[in-house]
């Protein structure tokens, strides 16, 4: 690989430093805003910090109004139920989709692949009477069956993964007396790993995301996050200084699993390009 030039490598630093700068920008008067007093956000300028960082009134309002306590607790839970389940199936279905041979095998995968190009919102008239005659609607367990859907990325993905792992272990294993399941759970399971941290990342982020799902399903007083936050921007006039608290309480879970994960954060967005 030719070295860099010193010109191309100050280049690069001022890019991403600029870069950084762009990210920045809303998120510091956001945090400005958060801790500001109402006479302290009309008086002065968004960029102007505030005079008391342990101002603590806007936090609490939120947290009081808008349940986003009990919103966080609700997210949580549909996170971990689902993004338990979502593995576990993709996983399972990766397998036999990878390692057998079977009548309409390639149909079965083509359907998988289909559902990329078929948008979620076309097909939610039919999926929520469902979930209506099924008496889910208004239980956080719509939302988690939703969730828990095998999906082509995540089937692509450890596709990527099975190719690397050798036919010849599972044969080995036969021999030895082991039958299919013990395989899935012993051996191959484990090594797949670094696919289901890929999967459980990028899922985990867009799920927390989400707003269309758990408001169209969710009753009133079980709410996720996103839902909960919407409440802030209702027909009552919430002080922005609010908002902002609001807003920040929703952005501290994410700051901390990317402190704690961003090792493999990284590893698991480069997998995902790659696949």
């Amino acid at each position: 690989m030719a070295k860099e030039s010193k010109g191309f490598q100050a280049f690069r630093y001022i890019f991403l430093v600029l870069s950084s700068v762009f990210v920045l920008i809303p998120i510091v008067p956001l945090i400005y805003m958060a801790f500001k007093t109402g006479a302290e956000y009309t008086e002065t300028s968004v960029l102007t910090p505030p005079k008391n960082w342990f101002n603590m009134y806007n936090f609490a309002y939120a947290i009081r109004v808008g349940n986003l306590g009990k919103a966080l607790i609700t997210t949580v839970v549909v996170l971990a139920i689902s993004l338990t389940l979502q593995i576990l199936f993709t996983t399972m279905a990766a397998y036999v989709l990878h390692r057998f041979e079977f009548k309409m095998k390639k149909i079965v995968t083509s359907l998988f692949t289909l559902t990329m190009f078929i948008p979620l919102v076309t097909t939610q008239t039919v999926v929520f009477q469902i979930m209506y005659k099924l008496k889910l609607v208004s239980t956080i367990w719509s939302v988690i069956i939703l969730y828990s859907g095998v999906g082509c990325v995540g089937l692509y993905i450890m596709f990527n993964l099975l190719d690397s792992i050798s036919k010849e272990l599972d044969e080995a294993a036969l021999v030895d007396g082991a039958n299919y399941f013990t395989i899935f759970h012993k051996i191959i399971f484990p090594l797949l790993k670094p696919a289901c941290t890929t999967l459980l990342i990028l899922n985990g982020i867009s799920y927390y995301n989400d707003f269309y799902i758990p408001n169209l399903y969710l009753r009133k007083d079980v709410r996720t996050f996103t839902v909960a936050l919407y409440k802030f921007f209702g027909n009552t006039a919430t002080p922005f200084e609010i908002v902002a608290a609001a807003i920040l309480i929703g952005i501290i879970p994410i700051g901390i699993v990317y402190i704690f994960m961003q090792k493999y954060i990284f590893y698991a967005m480069a997998g995902a390009v790659k696949s």
